[in-house]
Formats: structure tokens, sequence, C-alpha cells
């Protein structure tokens, strides 16, 4: 298999699909880990603000402005805490100090966040969510000021979590995430690769069969082996590779029969020519004869490579028509009537039908007597033994000129019968020819918008009609007086 700049399909495939999907997964991964980490963070908060709410209703309920009863019960409320290990409850002076801890802070310490400010001089619960200048642990805090009856402010009790379990929890889920992350990316990486390769192994098949193939290998075939836009590509690739293989085989055969047919008479013209020059102007007769023979034989090499020259022109594009009026009647009876002495010697038999009236056609007069010329030159070749021809010119109901040659010789099988308009066939016909008229015919037909069928039954002779548009004549074409009125 040849290596492909770049690295092929499957590397830019793989690579443009990978991106996508590390980027799609690493931006949910964020967003899972970022939108978890809120969610605990936030219920710790909430947890922690409806306690400290609570205690701060309790105290406010229960404690009057005299300093000692404030005092007794923030004390038995720090004795009587039963989560101290995970919480730690403190009740705080109205400077900041610690009045009491239920972690065992000396009284008089100063927590130092900044929320516990905030709180006392706002009135209201504050939070904060960072470094314990203390201990230099990650906490969350929540701190809410303690109020008497008169609504004066003597102290604040404050919540303290540490965030370590909560982070922990945080970057398991997000590890778990990640993991996942990786999973999928795995799965698609795989399944991209599977796919890739059910596409690119098909392809190089493909690719080193079509190398086979304009290497001179026509007719090989390639494995079908999905019903998908690959398998049809085998298919029209297959198709191709027929045709390649059935038009090398017919540009053969032809190569091989304008070979026969040149040889056969430049063969007679060098016999000729030669007995002529041994004998001289002896035998007047025979020299009639030789110089007869060299003329009929001239005039057979002249049409091969008139019929060869017209088929090069159309190859390659250089193929014009000289269109004008014309009676298309006037010229195949033209035809018929420079055929008569061949249909004299082949003893043919000629039945003409023709509509009354002209029938008037935009065409080249030339080619289109070509045209007559290549179909009679058929029929007589093949339908010789059915000893007649019935020639009709008529116009068909669709308002078209239609010609009709039929002879009554051997026809065409019926499998044979869809390539006989190609360039070279003759299919299994031994009868002489270059296999090129009837695709000169046809293709001058087409040129002027028309078109030319071959009908046949095996054994009983073939039809091949020429269908030709007719110019529409307009009412004031037909009646110019009025037209001018």
């Amino acid at each position: 298999m040849a290596e492909h700049k770049g690295g092929g399909i499957k590397k830019r495939w793989i690579l443009n699909n990978l991106i996508y999907v590390v980027l799609l997964v690493v931006l949910a991964v964020i967003i899972y880990s970022v939108a978890s980490m809120n969610f605990s963070y936030s219920s710790t908060k909430d947890n922690l603000t409806s306690r400290s709410l609570m205690s701060a209703r309790y105290f406010n309920d229960n404690v009057n402005t005299d300093f000692s009863s404030f005092y007794h019960n923030a004390r038995r409320q720090t004795l009587d805490f039963t989560e101290r290990d995970r919480l730690e409850r403190q009740i705080l002076y109205t400077d900041g100090r610690v009045m009491f801890s239920t972690s065992g802070l000396p009284t008089g310490t100063i927590p130092g966040t900044p929320e516990i400010d905030r709180a006392i001089l706002e009135n209201k619960v504050c939070d904060y969510i960072g470094t314990d200048p203390m201990t230099g642990e990650r906490i969350l805090s929540v701190t809410a000021p303690l109020v008497t009856d008169n609504q004066q402010v003597i102290g604040a009790i404050r919540y303290v979590t540490s965030l370590r379990e909560v982070d922990k929890d945080i970057i398991v889920k997000s590890l778990i995430a990640t993991l996942i992350g990786i999973i999928i990316i795995l799965l698609v990486f795989v399944s991209n690769r599977y796919f890739v390769r059910s596409i690119v192994n098909p392809l190089n098949e493909i690719i080193e069969i079509t190398k086979q193939i304009t290497k001179g290998s026509y007719g090989i075939k390639i494995e079908k082996k999905y019903d998908d836009e690959i398998g049809e590509l085998c298919d029209t690739i297959n198709e191709m590779s027929l045709e390649l293989s059935r038009t090398e085989k017919m540009k053969n055969e032809f190569i091989s029969s304008v070979s026969h047919e040149l040889r056969t008479p430049l063969t007679a013209i060098i016999g000729w020519g030669e007995t002529l020059t041994a004998v001289g102007a002896e035998n007047y007769e025979e020299t009639q004869k030789g110089i007869g023979i060299i003329l009929k034989e001239t005039r057979r090499l002249s049409k091969m490579v008139e019929e060869l020259l017209v088929f090069a022109r159309m190859e390659s594009g250089r193929f014009n028509l000289c269109m004008e009026e014309m009676d298309l009647k006037v010229e195949l009876e033209e035809t018929l009537f420079m055929y008569n002495e061949t249909f004299k010697k082949k003893k043919i038999k000629i039945a003409y039908d023709q509509c009354d009236g002209d029938i008037i056609i935009n065409g080249d007069r030339e080619r289109l007597k070509q045209v007559f010329f290549n179909i009679l030159d058929n029929a007589v070749k093949h339908g010789e033994k059915g000893e007649k021809l019935e020639i009709g010119a008529h116009i068909s109901e669709e308002g078209n000129a239609v010609i009709s040659i039929r002879d009554f010789g051997e026809g065409i099988p019926e499998e044979e019968l869809p390539y006989v308009k190609l360039k070279f066939y003759k299919g299994t016909s031994k009868t002489q020819g270059s296999g090129i008229g009837l695709a000169v015919s046809d293709e001058i037909v087409k040129l002027h918008g028309g078109e030319l069928k071959v009908e046949s039954t095996f054994g009983e002779g073939t039809c091949v009609y020429v269908i030709l548009p007719l110019i529409k004549v307009t009412m004031e074409e037909i009646n110019p007086e009025e037209g001018e009125e």
C-alpha cells in the first residue's frame, strides 16, 4: 500500500474527529467539575447559614440585655455542642475576639476572617471561603450577629468547617468525570479506526484495482462487499472496466479488420499493377479488366479512408455541418439512384413508399447522403440473401421526418442489438466492413437533433429508422399577405 502524504484519509479523519471529541470532553469535564464544586460549596454554605440563623434566633429569644445572661448562655451552648468533630462553633465579642470556641481556642483569639467584622457592622449573616489565617487550612465560615430586643448587637455566632473533605470529594468526582471522558475518547478512537478502516481498506483495494486497469488489465473486477456508496463505486468501476475491455476488444478487432480491409484491395491493386506492367498493352481485354479492378478497389479504399477521416474529426470535435433548408426525399432518392447499379448487380428489388408532398428539414445534404449510403451499404451486405429492400419516407404523427430502410437478411442477434451503434463494433458478423459506418451515421443524425433507431429480429431482417425534426412552418410563412396585414 502506498504511503499518502499527510497520512491519508485515516489520519485526517481520526485527528479531526478526535480534536473535536477531546475538546468537547475537556469542556464537559471542566463544566462538571466547576458545577460540582459550586454545588458542594453552596450546599455546605447553606447548611452553615441555616445553623447560624437558628442559633442566633435562639440566642436572640433567650438572652436579654444583661451581659451575664448572654455569657452563661454562650458558655452552656458551647459545652452542649455535639458536632464538634465536623464543625466548630464560636461565640464572639463585638470586637471579633473569641469568647467561647468548641475547638478549644483561647478566649481573646482573633480568627481574622473578613466576614466577622461585616456581620457585626452590617447586622447580617456573612460567609467566607478561603484560607484560615491561623492554620492555613481551607475553610468555609458563616457568621451571624447576636442582637438584643432593642436591636443592639452584643456579639456574634460563627460556624467553621474544613473544606478538606469537600475538596477531596470534588477532586474524586472530577477524576471520575475525567476517567469517563478518557473512556469516551478511547471508544471514539476505536470506533473511528474501525469505521475509517471499513472505508479506507476498500478504497485501497479499489486503488490497486484501478492501477491494474490503467496498466491495461481491462475487465478485471472489484469484489463488492458493501451495499452503500463504496459498493456503488465498485459497481461503477466494474462497469468502466468491462466497458474498457469491450472497447479495447472492439479497437483491436477494428485494427485487425481495417488492416484486412486495406490489405485486400491493396493486394488486388498491386497484383494487377504488376500484371499490367508485365503484359503492357498487348492484351486489351486483360488491361481493361485490370484497370476496372484497380479503380473499383481504389474507390473502396477511398470510401474507407473517408469514413476514418470523418470518424477522426468527430472524435476530436472538429466535425462541422453545413446546415440549409432541404427536401429530405430528394436526397434519399438521389442516393437510391446512385446505388441503383449495385442493386441490379446484387439482384435486390427495391420497394419504395413515400408520403405526398415534400419533407422539409434543416440539414447537411452531403452528410445525410453519407448516412443513407452507410445504411444502404449495410442493408445490401447483410440483406443480400433476402433479395429485397423496403424503403420508406414519411412524416410521423409526432411531426418528425422518418426514413426507414428494411432488409430481409440474417438479422442481428438480440444480445448484440444494444451495441450495433458503438464504434468499432462488428459483433459476430463475418461481412466486410470497418465497424464505424453506423457509429458515424448515428453521430451525424444526433448532430441534426434526430435519432437513429435499429430494430431487428434474428433470422428475419433489420430495419433502420432515421428520425429528424421538420422545419416548423408558421402561419405567416404559409400566408405572408395575411401576416403583412
